[in-house]
């Protein structure tokens, strides 16, 4: 079956194949602008926290530092390594010093909505979302009964580590499939860092001052 559309450089004819390759690549696209607005999201907080004293840190921020700054450094080595790694790291928060850009860790696995919920939490970031937009990325029948952005993980997973060809990653989805996600994943994650831009902008990250 040959589709024919029409281009400014005259006619192009484009086959089955090549429709679902090209459906497969936008879903593989999408989920790149998810994971890069979270990998934003995680520096943006990282960046506010190294610039203040880490005495001002709330639990929840000081807890998300330890996570990277030391639980994740101190599995590996001889009990005096890792001693010597926990007592350089915590050092840093007995000193008025601002310590600059820190990485913070993402919980483990693929981006998608629970994943997401579980960091905000972690952290104590109030999730800045309309009713709406909760129906909006429920489990649905249309995506195996998982939500719209836990769908596009698990296929962009498939698709990205070979377990469906770029030809079979989307033949299932019709393009309107894929602008329903596109949709609800762009819309979700606006509401997000919108929730990070707020908790940043209010010192949540921060305890209040008497």
């Amino acid at each position: 079956m040959i589709f024919e559309i029409d281009a400014p450089l005259g006619n192009v004819s484009l086959s089955v194949r090549h429709i679902n390759t090209i459906k497969s690549g936008l879903i593989v696209h999408l989920y790149n602008i998810e994971e890069a607005i979270m990998s934003e999201a995680l520096r943006f907080l990282g960046r506010a926290l190294g610039s203040t004293d880490p005495r001002e840190w709330t639990e929840h921020s000081l807890r998300e530092w330890l996570r990277e700054s030391i639980v994740s450094r101190v599995s590996e080595g001889n009990e005096d390594g890792k001693l010597a790694t926990v007592y350089r790291t915590s050092s840093l928060l007995l000193t008025n010093t601002m310590l600059g850009p820190q990485n913070l860790k993402k919980p483990s696995g693929t981006w998608d909505d629970k994943l997401i919920a579980t960091f905000m939490m972690r952290a104590n970031i109030a999730t800045n979302m309309p009713p709406e937009m909760w129906r909006r990325i429920a489990a649905s029948p249309k995506f195996g009964d998982k939500s719209p952005l836990q769908f596009l993980a698990d296929r962009r997973n498939a698709i990205a580590h070979g377990r469906k060809s770029f030809e079979e990653g989307a033949s299932d989805l019709q393009l309107r499939d894929i602008r329903l996600l596109a949709d609800t994943t762009l819309d979700y994650m606006g509401y997000t860092a919108e929730s990070f831009e707020l908790h940043i902008g209010n010192k949540a990250h921060l305890v209040a001052v008497a």
